[in-house]
């Protein structure tokens, strides 16, 4: 029964008569003469109950022409001209739920059809017409635009006034098998995803379980970053905002197999570059924090919590955190890296620890609701996902990035920072945006709050500014700008470029030449470690040297000294690896520059051998040796090796390298060990120390 009445309600709705506000209004339109239009526009109203009226015709200089004898009864409409000789009259009806007028216009005894249609409803098809031609101009820039910077595919959105305007996309999401991309199509959007961390910390401060500027340290005890007083005083603000002090320290987790909890773990042990809260930089390390923050707080990873509390709310069904996720039937971008002038294919990279700062992968059809309940100040179709307070907090300014004005672009104003959004104007235009770039992807999600005007480009090749270039032009052709070659500003004259990065080629450090290792190759081979970074292996292969870190493994080329160049294809840079003895001339450390920000290079030191788990080598260095008359005893008591001297105390003894240990606590003091005519236990061994050397033999 109440379905039943539900309907007929409804259908009663359309029955209800038409108001005179429906007719009152401007009516825009044209009287069908032979051969051609005579254009024209009519006002009605209404004053002191009667209808009143006049008439525009732009072509004969008419204006506010009175109309006689006017009536309006039900849906007809009737006047008079008298100021038009032939006895000119309208007769006609009201249709369409009075957006549109048509009838009969009368002169001289002839009859012409005559049609008007309400402005409001001319200026929304002319705005429509307008955007249709906006979108067009725009896919075929995006689409030759793709072909000039090697990029196969482009995913892109666009809402404004609350409706979709395009949802589809350009080019390929495999090149190879020329698969198109579409609205439908997975994209990594890289550091896009960090608004959603942002928008996880608003979430909980509204359930009330965070505070924006409590400490961090209240809520995670065992945080703890390098600086002491960063570690006090950082805030759910600071972490997202890029002001922790720290530089990016992005080779310590990029290609490393550290969990999320490990790179946590090891934040303590990563030098800042600069002091806390004096300048931006941004930063992937302290949006994980944020995302071990929501895990601490929720009691759920952050891929649960943000699939639970954002995407789904959202309805962004298609969005998940790997690529491995993807359902088999969906449809994946592949991705790319520009080689020279076409774009080669590369593997997926899977980022899961790091995942807060950017792991999301997401589609246009999704990604333009996130982007609307951003325009719509935190509703979901009408209802509250989220307040609006946390939603002008994401797009408020709170830290500036100095020198972010640029005399290429003056149009822009210098960049801020809010939670998760680069925020910034255009003109009178408020921009809030943030892009993304990981292997094979770039990203770009742009909105005009005030315009109610939302982008998403989506591409499958990394390290492009295309997907800012297309928002550039977009703004212009649905705003009516007069046109902008932001193409020439953005990437410059190609091949002035090219001649740019030739000089720049022939500017790069040169070695010295005539130089030589100081050591043998395999004396450099070994593992090098920092408590933040991790291990670094250097390795013989062969007859040359090569260095293992994270995932990325390079061939060591002689560069001049105890220098070392490798050049990693993933990173697509070269790295001078230097190494450095100790006052026994043994290779004991190395430095790199993995944080190009820090005024030093990272230092690794050289592990020793490990040779204490190794149960038979200790078992063939075991045993009572004969020293001058005395006995000395090497054994192994639990994980330690000792060895003792007739009425001395046990040393304990650490490896070194390579057969040889050092007495703990005891500087300059060392006991190696000597397998002489290649048997299987040490049939001799020696102390090294400050007055000398000396020799004992197995007994």
């Amino acid at each position: 029964m109440p379905t039943r009445l539900t309907t007929l309600l409804l259908s009663l709705l359309w029955l209800l008569p038409l108001t005179a506000q429906d007719y009152a209004g401007r009516w825009k339109g044209a009287i069908e003469l032979p051969g051609t239009k005579l254009e024209l526009a009519i006002d009605l109203s209404q004053k002191d109950g009667k209808w009143i009226g006049d008439m525009d015709i732009p072509l004969q200089q008419i204006k506010d022409m009175a109309l006689a004898e006017l009536t309006l009864e039900g849906n007809a409409l009737k006047f008079k001209l008298p100021e038009v000789p032939g006895n000119a009259s309208f007769s006609g009806n009201f249709k369409n739920n009075a957006s549109l007028l048509e009838g009969d216009f009368t002169q001289m005894g002839q009859t012409f059809a005559m049609r008007l249609e309400k402005e409001d409803e001319v200026a929304k098809r002319e705005a429509k017409a307008r955007q249709d031609k906006a979108i067009a101009t725009l896919l075929q820039l995006a689409d030759s635009l793709r072909q000039k910077q090697q990029v196969p595919g482009i995913g892109i959105g666009i809402i404004q006034d609350g409706k979709i305007a395009l949802a589809g996309g350009v080019g390929q999401r495999d090149a190879e098998k020329n698969l198109p991309v579409t609205a439908q199509t997975l994209f990594a959007i890289g550091s896009s995803s960090k608004a959603f961390t942002a928008m996880g910390l608003g979430l909980l401060v509204d359930d009330g379980k965070l505070e924006w500027d409590k400490p961090v340290i209240q809520y995670m005890p065992d945080f703890q970053l390098y600086d002491e007083f960063a570690t006090k005083e950082m805030t759910a603000v600071d972490l997202v905002t890029h002001q922790s002090g720290l530089p990016r320290h992005d080779l310590m987790w990029y290609g490393s197999s550290f969990s999320r909890q490990e790179i946590y773990n090891r934040l303590r042990f990563l030098p800042p570059n600069k002091s806390f809260r004096s300048a931006w930089q941004y930063q992937n390390l302290m949006y994980m924090t944020a995302g071990v923050l929501i895990e601490r707080l929720s009691g759920k990873s952050w891929e649960e919590f943000t699939r639970e509390r954002i995407f789904k709310p959202l309805g962004m069904a298609n969005s998940i955190f790997s690529v491995k996720e993807a359902p088999k039937t969906a449809e994946t971008a592949l991705p790319y890296r520009k080689d020279g002038d076409k774009a080669a294919r590369i593997p997926n990279r899977e980022i899961a620890a790091i995942g807060p700062a950017g792991s999301i992968h997401s589609n246009v059809n999704d990604m333009l609701k996130w982007v609307q309940m951003h325009l719509d100040a935190g509703k979901v179709n009408g209802q509250a996902f989220i307040g609006a307070d946390v939603i002008n907090k994401m797009h408020h300014p709170h830290k500036v990035i100095e020198s972010s004005e640029s005399p290429e672009f003056p149009e822009f104003s210098a960049r801020s920072y809010g939670l998760g959004w680069f925020v910034y104007n255009r003109g009178d235009m408020k921009v809030v945006q943030h892009g993304g770039n990981i292997d094979g992807f770039s990203a770009y999600v742009y909105m005009l709050p005030k315009q109610q005007i939302g982008m998403v480009f989506l591409t499958n090749r990394d390290g492009t500014g295309l997907p800012g270039v297309l928002a550039n032009y977009a703004t212009d052709l649905l705003l009516d700008k007069p046109y902008t070659d932001w193409y020439t500003k953005a990437f410059g004259d190609e091949s002035k470029k090219k001649d740019e990065e030739k000089d720049e080629e022939s500017k790069k450090k040169k070695p010295v030449p005539g130089t030589t290792p100081s050591h043998a190759l395999k004396d450099y081979a070994g593992k090098y470690e920092h408590p933040g970074y991790g291990i670094m292996e250097v390795k013989m292969v062969g007859d040359s040297l090569h260095m293992a870190f994270n995932s990325f493994d390079a061939t060591l080329r002689h560069w001049h000294y105890d220098v070392f160049n490798a050049f990693i294809p993933e990173l697509e840079s070269d790295v001078l690896v230097t190494f450095y003895n100790n006052k026994d001339g043994v290779i004991e450390k190395l430095s790199a520059p993995l944080e190009p920000s820090m005024p030093e290079d990272i230092v690794l030191t050289k592990l020793p051998p490990d040779l204490l788990n190794d149960d038979k080598y200790i078992a063939s260095i075991s045993g009572a040796y004969e020293l001058e008359s005395a006995t000395c005893t090497v054994e192994k008591k639990g994980a330690k090796l000792y060895v003792t001297l007739v009425g001395q105390p046990p040393y304990e003894l650490t490896p070194y390298r390579d057969n040889e240990f050092k007495l703990k606590d005891l500087n300059g003091f060392s006991l190696v060990f000597y397998f002489e005519n290649g048997t299987e236990k040490a049939n001799a061994c020696e102390f090294h120390q400050p007055n000398g050397v000396f020799k004992a033999t197995r007994k």
